[in-house]
């Protein structure tokens, strides 16, 4: 199972990598971290928890991931928060993903939450989206 939940992360960062709406937003080379680095400049993603729950069959085994983006920000209002938001679910909301060792059924959004950070300086936001898959 580990295999697949990673092959699940890889699967979604690529997406973004490649997706010319996230480019626009974060730059061409758009930042998105598993771990983010002390010195990394904003505004990035950066994976946050997955909850994962059994997505079985009579026949297959499957498991619903729900993969949580977290976008930070230091623009002065969430205008730029929302425009993440915005190209992360353009980009991934109903596409196909490429996943090893599982047969990919769907990705959709899941829910999303805004905010100011307590430093009073940084925009949160937290994407969910929800990526089901059975076994191969």
């Amino acid at each position: 199972m580990s295999d697949v939940l990673l092959s699940v992360q890889q699967a979604v960062a690529q997406a973004l990598a490649e997706s010319a709406a996230v480019q626009a937003v974060l730059g061409a080379s758009a930042e998105i971290y598993d771990h983010v680095p002390p010195d990394a400049a904003y505004p990035y993603i950066v994976f946050g928890p997955a909850h994962v729950t059994p997505y079985d069959t009579l026949t297959e085994t499957g498991f619903e991931q729900v993969v949580t983006l977290n976008v930070w920000s230091r623009y002065r209002g969430g205008k730029e928060t929302r425009d993440i938001f915005q190209a992360v679910y353009d980009t991934l909301h109903r596409v196909v993903l490429e996943i090893s060792g599982a047969v990919f059924l769907s990705c959709e959004f899941h829910s999303a939450d805004f905010g100011l950070d307590p430093d009073g300086l940084t925009y949160h936001a937290a994407v969910r989206f929800s990526v089901m898959t059975q076994s191969s």
